[in-house]
């Protein structure tokens, strides 16, 4: 009886210890364990979700780089963005966001890229794009997902929570959904 008692309370713990682990140390294992890398494509972020992965012991296992591309131009040069989609779409697009994460893939020559492009405020939204607008997009080597987020109205929220969403999307395409 007490074996088996121990036995399932073991079980919780290491089930509980799983729950509270946060999204970038789910990633961080999983990239790990099957030795893939990963490269950030960063604008309205700002190096945050490099940081959410760098500050985890054994991360230049798999990460490769980050880069924080704020301007049209270095999107463009940098990562490859075509101008044409920038001008036509914008640089909070679900296409930039798409062409950031491939060009982080390419660049860094990773398995996979997670990039974002958004609006962090408090100024520079629009009716059609507010403040807290953020196109997320994940790069891998069989497909590219891009996720739109409405990540509220204030700045340091909004780039908290963005990278988490970021790190949830690479999360989900890590684990095939």
């Amino acid at each position: 009886m007490h074996r088996i008692l121990a036995s399932t309370i073991g079980a919780l713990l290491a089930l509980t210890s799983c729950m509270r682990q946060q999204p970038e140390e789910r990633v961080h294992k999983l990239l790990t364990d099957r030795i893939q890398t990963l490269a950030v494509a960063e604008s309205c972020t700002g190096g945050t979700i490099a940081a959410r992965f760098t500050a985890i012991p054994g991360a230049s296992a798999y990460f490769r780089c980050g880069v924080v591309s704020y301007s049209n131009e270095s999107k463009v040069k940098l990562l490859g963005v075509n101008p044409a989609d920038i001008e036509r779409y914008g640089a909070v697009s679900e296409q930039v966001a798409r062409q950031m994460a491939e060009g982080a893939r390419r660049a860094a020559d990773a398995d996979y890229a997670v990039a974002t492009t958004g609006i962090a405020g408090p100024t520079g939204g629009s009716a059609e794009k507010p403040v807290g607008t953020v196109w997320i997009a994940v790069s891998s080597p069989e497909r590219t997902v891009a996720l739109l987020k409405q990540c509220g109205t204030d700045r340091g929220q909004i780039i908290d929570r963005a990278s988490a969403f970021a790190v949830g999307l690479l999360r989900d395409c890590l684990n095939g959904k």
